[in-house]
């Protein structure tokens, strides 16, 4: 059983499938200061991501996503765990998540390097197929950061 109560082959965690129903961060930003763009045309899914930015820090995130469960919780989750951080930070993110759905690292997550509500997407590592529809959002905001000028 993992901290969600679900066994690990589960792939649609209840958090999953309530971030995708209703999710909190979905909607575009009035004026955003960098946007990027996910696609993946095996499924069709497409997340779009508008970011607005002070001198260092992500101050709003918002997505537009159509696509499967998996890649609408991914895109709500993780606009909530990057508002806040500053580029690099956010950038160390994407990466320790990547790692995550691949089965890199470490098994046991320390404080400091926990994903929080992020690590209901580590069922995903039994179907390999579907971590595609967990990057895309995280690939649509590298794309967005990568025109950031912090």
């Amino acid at each position: 059983m993992t901290q969600t109560g679900l066994d690990s082959d589960a792939l649609y965690d209840r958090v999953i499938v309530e971030r995708a129903r209703a999710p909190q961060y979905a909607g575009k930003l009035e004026a955003p200061s960098v946007q990027g763009e996910g696609k993946n045309p095996m499924c069709g899914d497409k997340t779009r991501v508008d970011i607005a930015l002070d001198a260092t820090h992500i101050q709003s995130v918002r997505h537009t996503t159509r696509g499967c469960a998996i890649c609408a919780a991914a895109a709500d989750l993780m606009a909530q765990q990057v508002s806040g951080l500053d580029v690099a930070q956010a950038v160390s993110l994407s990466g320790r998540f990547s790692a995550m759905l691949v089965g890199e690292g470490s098994s046991t997550a320390t404080a400091d390097t926990s994903l929080g509500p992020l690590e209901v997407f580590q069922p995903l590592r039994s179907h390999k197929a579907r971590i595609r529809c967990a990057e895309l959002p995280w690939i649509a905001l590298k794309e967005a950061l990568s025109h950031a000028d912090v």
